[in-house]
């Protein structure tokens, strides 16, 4: 009974951890100052970023459904680019490119503004 238990147990173990990492997408979301980013000039073109003074630019490829959004609202890349280009002429906002891991690509570029 001892070792039915056991199995039984591990089986629930193995059906939750299973369960957990369907759902998961693997990320990394760079913040970076927005003096130091490039934005794509259309719909499917790269992002280029610098993560730090001594970094060098890394570039990304975005697509077609890249999510770009100005304080939780998507907007056209071209409304984006506009509010970026604003933005440019202060200092210390900070823009967060999320790029999926197994695509390589960016999914989603957003910035908070007050």
């Amino acid at each position: 009974m001892k070792t039915m238990t056991t199995a039984l147990i591990s089986l629930l173990l193995v059906m939750r951890e299973s369960a957990m990492t369907q759902d998961y997408e693997p990320t990394r979301t760079y913040e970076v100052l927005v003096q130091s980013v490039r934005l794509p000039s259309g719909p499917s073109g790269t992002i280029t970023v610098k993560e730090c003074d001594d970094c060098d630019y890394e570039t990304y490829r975005v697509t077609a459904q890249t999510v770009y959004a100005v304080n939780g609202k998507p907007m056209r890349l071209s409304d984006f680019r506009k509010v970026i280009d604003d933005l440019r002429l202060g200092s210390g906002h900070v823009v967060n490119v999320r790029r999926d891991l197994q695509t390589d690509k960016i999914v989603k570029v957003f910035i908070y503004t007050q």
